[in-house]
C-alpha cells in the first residue's frame, strides 16, 4: 500500500500541534493552581505615617517574613504542613504548602528604623513613619 509522504507530514504536523496545544494548556493551568497567592492590602496615608492592613487568615506569625527597600515593602507567607496519623492498621500523612506574596510600592520615603507591625486574628498592620522632608530656605542673591 502506498502513502502520499505529503500527506503523512500533515498527519504529523496536526499530531505535533495537538501535543504542544495540550501541553501548554496543561501548564496553565498548574501555574493558576499554584497555592501563592497575593493577600488584600489596604494603604492609609496620614499626616505623620503610612498605614498598611494585609489579610493573612489561617497564617502563624512565625511564617511571616516583611523587607522593606527604599520605596517597597514585601511581605511574605509560608506556611508548611505535615499531618501524621497512625491508628491501628491505618497510616495517613499529608503535606501542604500555601503562601502569601506582595509587593507593595510605597507612595513616599519613610524611616525605616521605626517601623512597626503587630499581627492580631489573621490582620497584619504595618506603620510606616514617614520621612520629614525638611523645609530649605535660602535667600538668593540676584546678580
Amino acid at each position: 500500500m502506498w502513502m502520499d509522504p505529503f500527506e503523512e507530514m500533515k498527519r504529523i504536523q496536526n499530531e505535533m500541534a495537538n501535543l504542544m496545544r495540550d501541553f501548554f494548556e496543561s501548564t496553565k493551568y498548574l501555574k493558576s493552581a499554584l497555592p501563592i497567592r497575593e493577600p488584600p492590602v489596604e494603604l492609609r496615608e496620614t499626616k505623620d505615617n503610612l498605614i498598611i492592613y494585609v489579610e493573612l487568615p489561617g497564617v502563624d506569625k512565625k511564617d511571616i517574613q516583611l523587607d522593606l527597600t527604599d520605596n517597597t515593602l514585601e511581605i511574605k507567607v509560608e506556611k508548611r504542613t505535615n499531618t501524621k496519623i497512625k491508628k491501628e492498621n491505618i497510616i495517613k500523612s499529608e503535606r501542604s504548602y500555601t503562601g502569601y506574596y506582595r509587593s507593595i510600592t510605597l507612595p513616599c520615603k519613610v524611616d525605616n528604623k521605626n517601623v512597626k507591625a503587630t499581627f492580631n486574628n489573621g490582620l497584619l498592620e504595618i506603620i510606616l513613619p514617614k520621612v520629614e522632608k525638611k523645609k530649605v530656605k535660602k535667600k538668593i542673591k540676584i546678580n
